[in-house]
């Protein structure tokens, strides 16, 4: 994502197969490389990739439905990439999951089809695992519910534990966060959830939002009906509950596609009027505004743990300077590939 020309990042879809394969070799890579984290800090860290999911847990209860939402993870995702490139050769662009593409039959997509090419398939089937529930509408289950059965990414393990997300209206991370509780990672694909939340009018809609304000509502809101989740919740809770962990979601790779396809209706937003849109905020900084806090503003400094050093939102907020010069190849309602 950074450099001195524009780099361009494109839908994994659109990615030739070898593409593909660099990419998933490159996370495995990572997966096999010690951690920078000590020990001490994160007993749960295992590997390079466990630093990542060691710092999302660390900051979950300020960078999520507040002002630094975007701008953590556009800098998250920038030093993922930088990882994959500087420590395991990683040719290409961070890629993204391109919602309205397969929305309607996730198994089917080149993501989710459990070949060589892929992220990984569907979970195995877990009898156990009861339906989905957002408090007024229970949704149908999909058909995995167990570890990762097949692909590139097939039985890969976490060492953190699982969270539930009412933890986050404790407002305090828990005591255990970081402790050393291995499980694999799991997946319940569900078009269900996906079909509603990611089609090309959702995606507009983002797009002519008329300010950060309504871009956010739209990405990150209240439902519209009891069935129809915002963008961002429908892309964590259609892959089933690994990424359903709002604390340790970025356990499955898919996370980092999910987040570049929010981080690119982002930066189109912007582009769209970069003398007033590139450095607007809105939100307070903490999650769901629990505790009480501050306004976000560009002074405003957030953390990277072991990653990096703390960046001020103002350094991360502009996708084509400081740090960063990259823009996605993206198109409304563009025909998904063959």
């Amino acid at each position: 994502m950074a450099g001195t020309n524009v780099s361009s990042n494109r839908s994994r879809s659109a990615l030739k197969p070898a593409e593909r394969i660099d990419f998933t070799r490159s996370v495995q890579c990572l997966m096999n490389l010690p951690p920078k984290t000590p020990i001490e800090v994160a007993p749960g860290v295992t590997s390079r990739y466990d630093d990542f999911t060691a710092t999302h847990i660390n900051n979950t209860l300020l960078i999520h439905v507040n002002g630094p939402f975007l701008a953590w993870h556009r800098h998250f995702l920038y030093l993922f990439q930088k990882a994959l490139t500087d420590e395991c050769g990683f040719k290409g662009t961070l890629p993204y999951w391109n919602w309205p593409w397969w929305s309607d039959d996730l198994l089917s997509s080149p993501l989710f089809d459990g070949s060589a090419t892929s992220l990984g398939g569907d979970g195995y089937y877990n009898a156990s695992m009861p339906p989905f529930s957002n408090g007024n509408y229970t949704f149908p289950r999909g058909h995995g519910g167990g570890c990762i059965k097949e692909g590139p990414f097939a039985n890969i393990t976490t060492g953190f534990r699982n969270f539930k997300n009412e933890e986050i209206l404790a407002g305090t991370l828990p005591p255990d966060a970081l402790d050393y509780a291995p499980h694999c990672v799991t997946r319940d694909l569900n078009s269900v959830i996906s079909s509603p939340s990611h089609q090309p009018e959702v995606v507009h809609e983002l797009l002519v939002a008329d300010s950060i304000r309504a871009f956010q509502s739209v990405m990150d809101g209240t439902v519209r009906n009891t069935s129809h989740l915002s963008p961002h919740s429908a892309g964590h809770w259609s892959v089933g509950t690994g990424m359903q962990d709002q604390y340790a979601s970025p356990s499955d790779p898919v996370f980092y596609l999910h987040h570049s396809m929010i981080d690119n209706m982002w930066a189109q937003w912007q582009l769209r009027d970069r003398e007033t849109r590139t450095f607007a905020l809105d939100g307070t900084v903490t999650t769901l505004n629990n505790p009480p806090s501050q306004n976000a503003t560009l002074d405003w400094v957030v953390d990277f743990g072991w990653l990096d050093t703390p960046k001020r939102l103002g350094e991360i907020m502009d996708s084509q300077s400081g740090l960063y010069c990259y823009r996605y190849e993206y198109k409304e309602a563009s025909e998904k590939p063959c």
